[in-house]
């Protein structure tokens, strides 16, 4: 029996189809990996929404000649136009068939969940608020828990150990740290094992007393190893620039992210609002996220014959 383990994601690592692959040879299939040859089973995997129109067109290739699984976080507020242009149920949520399948991965969970339920992020319908903390987990180069700061603190520990016991080196902590409880303690504990850069994000406006004390905390820090997420669009230009540029005057990098909704089907379909535009959404996270800040201000920047931010002057 062969089955075919498409991550509709690539070029990004997609944990998901690595441990499903996994599983399923355990179960005896012969499973090819990004492979669109004759099998009895595809599995197509997205952890983006908009990588679905190619998983439509995988389902299209096969015409009914296998049969089809689909899933992963990409999914999960898609089913209904997933099911529309495909027939196809896609399962929704964790699959724990293989959700804590042992191997060799780039990534791990130690824990699933996240409390806090914020509204431009699917991790809470996705994993659940309460977590569910795997003891035995095994530990890779990319940690990808979800909110580590809000884990309880003997747990955290135990993370610590079992990346000490095991002689793995943590590379980096991917979805980062809550700034509301990240304290001197929380910065102890991880330091000993953290080898990436700090993560944590200032969303919003009211977040500023939390992401400051943060940076602070850091302080010792080199900037490149306090990578902190801004959201943008989400808030007026103005707003949105102030806090792209408190993180670089305390001492940090921004990474800008456009706010998209969870049901885009182009990584490029933002939500536009207050006073942003596509482009300015685009330049603006180019400008910072690629440092251009240390080479000219925000109203010099410019790309071909586009100088976007000229009216800040």
């Amino acid at each position: 029996m062969r089955v075919n383990v498409i991550n509709l994601s690539v070029p990004h690592y997609n944990l998901g189809a690595a441990k499903l692959a996994a599983w399923l040879r355990s179960q005896g299939w012969t499973v090819v990996e990004q492979g669109l040859g004759e099998a009895d089973l595809v599995c197509l995997s997205a952890i983006f929404s908009w990588d679905l129109p190619k998983g439509v067109r995988i389902v299209a290739h096969y015409d009914g000649r296998a049969e089809i699984w689909a899933g992963g976080p990409g999914f999960h507020h898609m089913a209904e136009w997933w099911k529309e242009q495909t027939g196809i149920t896609a399962h929704i949520g964790l699959d724990w068939r293989f959700e804590r399948h042992r191997g060799d991965y780039r990534m791990c969970f130690a824990a699933r969940g996240c409390p806090w339920d914020c509204h431009f992020c699917g991790v809470t319908k996705w994993e659940g608020k309460e977590y569910t903390l795997d003891w035995d987990f095994e530990p890779a180069p990319i940690l990808c828990d979800n909110n580590l700061t809000d884990e309880p603190v003997d747990f955290q520990e135990h993370i610590v150990r079992r990346y000490q016991e095991r002689g793995v080196r943590l590379l980096d902590a991917n979805s980062g740290f809550e700034p509301r409880n990240f304290t001197e303690e929380t910065y102890r504990r991880w330091k000993a094992l953290l080898r990436g850069p700090w993560r944590f994000a200032y969303d919003y406006l009211p977040e500023r007393s939390a992401a400051l004390r943060v940076l602070r905390i850091l302080r010792d820090e080199p900037s490149k190893k306090k990578r902190v997420y801004v959201l943008i669009g989400n808030e007026p230009f103005e707003a949105c620039l102030q806090r792209a540029t408190e993180v670089i005057e305390n001492g940090g990098e921004p990474y800008c992210q456009p706010f998209l909704p969870k049901t885009a089907l182009d990584r490029h379909d933002f939500v536009i609002r207050y006073d942003w535009t596509r482009d300015k959404l685009v330049h603006f996270a180019r400008y910072f996220n690629r440092h251009l800040n240390k080479y000219s201000t925000l109203e010099e920047y410019r790309c071909a014959t586009k100088q976007p931010f000229a009216m800040l002057s």
